[in-house]
């Protein structure tokens, strides 16, 4: 039987996921434009890829016990974890100097958040006794910094191999996750009020990820697309 923690989960991993990656292609694609920026089919594959990746990296994390010694650490092995594995999967050949694995990239990065982002949620609300509103809107607003997070980082790293300065890119979308892992060391470590101050900062910095990629990493991508191809074209 579907419970309250459930529904929370899923409308924070899927709902939120979708909508998200909705509202970023939403302007590359038909109709916005006459010829896409990528094909729907393989959205759709890429997404059940990150869906995939997503509970891989979950059961992976689940595994370590962390103490208030240990978190650190783990905080930052995962995050160099999570993003040479995204590298290593945009970074095959066939994807390479293709403008649309900038968007398979974003679509991958919200699969991940779908699965990821459902579970850490879900586990996180059963670990509570009797969890409230309180606790639903605090791990509900951990896991949409997981959307934006894996949404963000696995595009730049996207456009980094589109571009072909990957290292430059992968820096980013590396400092990026580092930066969240390490500001939310206090909410788990801390009291008040370095515990809420560490969440405001954190949910601060993915939010400017996704802008970074939504607002001028894409848009600066496809202009520079359709200039090149203009040059072809005469």
């Amino acid at each position: 039987m579907v419970d309250s923690l459930q529904i929370t989960s899923a409308i924070v991993g899927f709902g939120a996921s979708f909508g998200l990656l909705y509202f970023t292609l939403r302007g590359y694609t038909y109709p916005k434009v006459p010829k896409p920026f990528f094909d729907d089919t393989k959205v759709f594959k890429f997404f059940a890829l990150g869906m995939v990746l997503g509970m891989i990296l979950f059961g992976l994390e689940s595994w370590a016990q962390s103490t208030t010694e240990t978190v650190v650490v783990l905080v930052l092995l995962y995050a160099v974890m999570e993003e040479l594995l995204k590298l290593v999967i945009l970074n095959f050949p066939r994807f390479q100097r293709k403008v649309d694995t900038a968007f398979y990239g974003l679509t991958i990065g919200f699969g991940i958040s779908t699965t990821f982002t459902f579970a850490s949620v879900y586990v996180s609300l059963l670990d509570v006794d009797s969890p409230g509103l309180f606790e639903m809107v605090a791990f509900s607003l951990i896991g949409l910094q997981y959307v934006f997070l894996h949404g963000s980082t696995t595009a730049m790293i996207g456009i980094g191999v589109v571009r072909r300065d990957i290292i430059g890119y992968f820096s980013e979308a590396l400092l990026i996750h580092l930066g969240y892992g390490l500001l939310m060391v206090p909410f788990f470590t801390e009291s008040e009020p370095w515990n809420y101050i560490g969440l405001v900062a954190a949910s601060a910095l993915v939010v400017y990820g996704y802008y970074r990629v939504h607002v001028q990493s894409l848009p600066a991508l496809v202009r520079d697309a359709k200039r090149l191809s203009l040059r072809k074209d005469k």
